[in-house]
């Protein structure tokens, strides 16, 4: 089953009347600080998965902190945005060509769940194991492959247009775990 949506999550003081002026499906998560808005699954905000666009600067200027998360299985790729007060503090995009997906963009500064979930030491072993598969190679180029991703990790290293880390669509939803963002049923 594949699974695709896109959400916007603002954390505001704003009142109701300002956040549903501006989004006309927003709703306070239980338990959270967060509002959701705009939830889809349906299509494609303009601009997601294209470099140059921006979701969340003009929204966490407006609102105070702001999150964008665009999860497709179907294609192996996602966006994360995170803005607070008008600026970018993370923004990260894993996109596909039709053939492989890599990391298209990263900016701002590395946040905790990364540790969590793409740097981590199960993904790490992930990767190590993809190499004995996706490529022939001798023991030694093994080895030095290997050191190689060893040096990405251990400098939480973004590759742009290449795959290491390793990842794929579903961290969208890793991130919102972190959060602690609930969506709608779908």
């Amino acid at each position: 089953m594949s699974i695709y949506y896109y959400a916007y999550f603002i954390k505001t003081q704003a009142p109701e009347s300002k956040i549903t002026a501006r989004f006309p499906h927003a709703a306070v998560l239980p338990d959270s600080a967060w509002v959701l808005c705009d939830f889809s699954d349906r299509s494609y905000p303009i601009g997601v998965f294209e470099p140059g666009a921006y979701f969340t600067k003009e929204l966490s200027a407006q609102f105070g902190e702001a999150l964008f998360i665009c999860v497709d299985t179907r294609n192996d790729q996602f966006e994360y945005e995170h803005s607070q007060n008008g600026s970018i503090l993370r923004k990260l995009s894993w996109i596909t060509d039709g053939c492989q997906s890599t990391w298209e963009w990263v900016e701002g500064k590395k946040e905790d769940w990364e540790d969590m979930y793409i740097f981590s030491e199960a993904n790490f072993d992930r990767a190590r194991e993809w190499l004995r598969y996706d490529e022939a190679m001798t023991e030694d180029q093994l080895l030095a492959k290997e050191q190689e991703l060893q040096l990405i990790w251990d400098q939480r290293k973004y590759l742009l247009g290449d795959k290491w880390p390793s990842s794929d669509a579903t961290i969208g939803m890793a991130i919102q775990k972190h959060f602690g963002l609930k969506l709608p049923s779908m």
